[in-house]
């Protein structure tokens, strides 16, 4: 024991705690690992595994009776595969991406203020932003202007259940993985946080395409670019995943209420 400070011991998932470089405290994003991989390798994996989860589900719409459940079971099996194959990939040919995407332990920290940001975020990208757009957008059309609908209405229980399901743990881990994890990441390091949120939220608000009307489509992605600003935003501060991840599930999460309790 020689008296000198002793630094802070690393999480699993790399430095969790403000670190020093060139004299600076740094904290977020910078105490982390720069991302290893390129924005055009991150979207060309991702693209290829989209193509593989649409092939397995295939078999699903031969299974499933239920047209409603059937597309619902059919997106949680694409974004499961999605995941296995970026995490696969990530695996193979960047192995330190844990600490890089930031998992530390523990989690809870990260988590609760996931879930505060959220409750702030979703009012102000569904009521404001989206309200704002909805009369700009009724006035340009001369007649009311929703968004199309996220869940059919003739979807019975055990569809339901899946959606939560899906809507609660599948998509927030996959999609905060892949586009605050690793593409918002890989603009990011390289050219700094507007260009990278920019990128990975444009990219986010295209993945939520629903069928229906034009302008309803444009603002339900419109909102879900808003939404994707916000996550990568808690990111950045955060420097740990689990802060999105977990505003991406309690985002989805009031949202699921109020459909559920306006149907």
């Amino acid at each position: 024991m020689n008296g000198e400070p002793v630094p802070p011991r690393p999480d699993v998932a790399g430095p969790a705690a403000p670190v020093r470089r060139g004299g600076v405290l740094v904290h977020g994003l910078d105490a982390r690992p720069s991302a290893t991989w390129r924005w055009w390798e991150a979207l060309a994996v991702y693209l290829g595994a989209v193509l593989l989860g649409g092939a397995a589900t295939l078999p699903v719409f031969s299974l499933v009776r239920s047209r409603p459940l059937a597309e619902i079971v059919a997106s949680a099996v694409v974004a499961l595969v999605t995941l296995g194959v970026v995490v696969l990939w990530l695996r193979t040919l960047h192995r330190d991406w844990v600490g890089i995407v930031g998992l530390p332990r523990p989690a809870g920290p990260h988590v609760r203020a996931g879930v505060a940001f959220a409750l702030g975020l979703y009012p102000t990208a569904t009521l404001v932003v989206g309200g704002v757009l909805a009369l700009l957008f009724t006035a340009i059309a001369g007649e009311p202007v929703r968004p199309p609908e996220q869940i059919p209405t003739d979807v019975g229980g055990g569809g339901l259940v899946a959606a939560a399901l899906y809507a609660v743990l599948v998509a927030p881990v996959g999609e905060e993985l892949f586009f605050r994890g690793v593409l918002f990441r890989a603009v990011r390091d390289r050219h700094g946080f507007w260009p990278g949120a920019v990128l990975s939220s444009v990219c986010f608000g295209l993945v939520h395409y629903v069928p229906g009307p034009a302008a309803g489509t444009i603002l339900l992605m419109t909102v879900m670019v808003f939404a994707g600003f916000g996550f990568a935003f808690i990111y950045e501060r955060r420097g740990a995943l689990w802060a999105p991840i977990a505003a991406h599930a309690t985002f989805n999460v009031i949202g699921l209420a109020l459909i559920f309790a306006l149907r």
